[in-house]
């Protein structure tokens, strides 16, 4: 099918593509198979090295030499009859499939991920599925690390295997229902899962979808401007002012891309380490110090058992006999599995703060109530609790966080997160910050993006809620890094 040019099949390109970006489709062709007529397996495996798995971009080429999705019914039969077979790919029927790859419909999305993981047609076991999504996090944060002055503004930590816990976490709900039809399946790896299934979960599953868009963009180097100027979606957050020299996070890539992508649009561009143990020493009178007044931030806690958990400060800490924030703080957690716990809407006990009082708590806690938060850190500081109910944290609906209800702590980070203004140019880096935008309430990341992506949306179907898009000011340049930051 991919030697042949035929004009039924082949000029789904002429929809997809602009006249500006047909010539950058021939471009892409032309670095794919060295100025030749068509290219081999080798030939785009070769080429997709950089970003996808040797596996992955074999079995791309697969889905590019056969037939576009309409003439599915007779890509079975081609395969085994030409498995043994070297097939080439001309240019036209590259530039139609590579239009539903960059541009398709979530129904093409699905179609070709349950390709990608399975050798079956219509159907795709869970565990392969799981596979296919932690593939795909290691190309994007391959290909962040090529191209995106963000990500090079981290020195994360070793993320082990986080990539597959959050593969594994952002397909739960899928792999849940797919045991509940599945009648003789008692663990994951005997789950199966249809192409309807998948095209269900992908339409609720914006951060993978935007992963696997994006990945194909870096894959083919489908772009419209050099990568370094790109806002890359699913955002990495810049870092200020981080000292990498004095400082280790605990904080691996698929944790921050995860805690990130929970924010307001206009949350995610930059972060900024206010507080951690491991510098600032184990004294809660340091923690006051260096979290109050610093904005919307993540306060992130470690135990003696390794599980790692903590919330997402909506407005700034301050000391206060009473609960504060809003509705848009979160709890989460992030070891030994990824979860965000939303407000109930059951009470307003999102945040707490007091120090050196007789008659009330003294500790800094979130959800809940008085000696039972959804988490606790005591003026100790060296202990806390996690505690909940048969359903959940009342304020959140988290269950118990820590890996036991009483905890040691371990590490504490607290990271001030959106774009901090300083007040004037001479001020010292402890500036504050303005509570304005986390109070504004909930926003769809639509509101932020810059022009330029809203290609990489398109395929979400969204209508006129596109227009509403413009473009990100620049991002500062980090302390810790000599790289040109680019516009963002």
């Amino acid at each position: 099918m991919g030697g042949s040019e035929s004009k039924t099949t082949d000029l789904k390109h002429e929809i997809y593509f602009s006249d500006e970006e047909k010539a950058k489709v021939n471009h892409v062709f032309c670095s794919i198979s060295h100025g030749k007529k068509s290219f081999n397996k080798e030939n785009l495996q070769h080429f997709m090295t950089p970003v996808l798995d040797l596996p992955i971009s074999g079995k791309l080429f697969e889905l590019i030499d056969g037939p576009l999705p309409h003439q599915t019914h007779h890509h079975h039969h081609r395969l085994h009859a030409h498995q043994n077979h070297s097939q080439e790919v001309h240019l036209q029927h590259f530039a139609s499939h590579l239009g539903q790859l960059l541009k398709g419909s979530i129904a093409d999305l699905a179609r070709t991920c349950v390709f990608l993981a399975s050798s079956s047609q219509n159907s795709v076991s869970a565990q392969d599925l799981v596979k296919l999504v932690t593939s795909f996090l290691h190309s994007y944060e391959k290909l962040l690390s090529a191209h995106c002055t963000a990500y090079q503004s981290w020195i994360f930590a070793d993320a082990f295997n986080s990539h597959d816990q959050l593969a594994v976490s952002l397909l739960k709900d899928l792999l849940k229902s797919g045991e509940a039809n599945s009648e003789n399946s008692h663990h994951t790896g005997g789950v199966t899962l249809t192409e309807e299934a998948v095209e269900g979960w992908l339409n609720k599953c914006l951060l993978f979808s935007l992963i696997m868009k994006q990945v194909f963009h870096g894959a083919f180097q489908f772009y419209q401007q050099e990568p370094h100027q790109i806002t890359f979606l699913p955002r990495v957050p810049q870092v200020r002012d981080t000292n990498w020299s004095r400082f280790k996070t605990m904080l691996d890539f698929p944790t921050v891309l995860f805690l990130n992508f929970a924010l307001n649009a206009e949350l995610q561009s930059q972060w900024k380490l206010v507080f951690s143990n491991s510098l600032h020493g184990n004294s809660f009178s340091q923690l006051l110090q260096h979290i109050r007044n610093k904005g919307p931030s993540f306060i992130v806690i470690k135990d003696k058992d390794g599980h790692v958990f903590g919330g997402f400060a909506s407005v700034s800490w301050e000391i206060n006999p009473k609960f504060t924030g809003n509705s848009s703080c979160f709890l989460f957690k992030v070891k030994p599995f990824f979860q965000i716990y939303t407000s109930t809407g059951y009470n307003a006990n999102f945040m707490y703060l007091n120090h050196q009082v007789q008659t009330l708590p003294n500790g800094l806690g979130m959800g809940g109530q008085f000696e039972y938060f959804g988490f606790w850190i005591d003026q100790s500081f060296d202990r806390g609790h996690s505690k909940a109910g048969a359903r959940g944290n009342t304020t959140f609906g988290s269950p118990q966080l820590s890996a036991h209800t009483e905890f040691q702590v371990d590490c504490i980070e607290v990271w001030a997160v959106g774009r901090l203004e300083r007040k004037e140019e001479d001020e010292d880096d402890d500036e504050d910050t303005t509570d304005e935008a986390a109070k504004a309430g909930p926003r769809s990341i639509l509101d932020k993006l810059a022009s330029e992506d809203k290609a990489i949306l398109d395929f979400v179907d969204r209508g006129t809620k596109h227009d509403a898009l413009r473009d990100e000011p620049i991002v500062e340049e980090t302390k810790a890094h000599s790289t040109i930051i680019s516009p963002f």
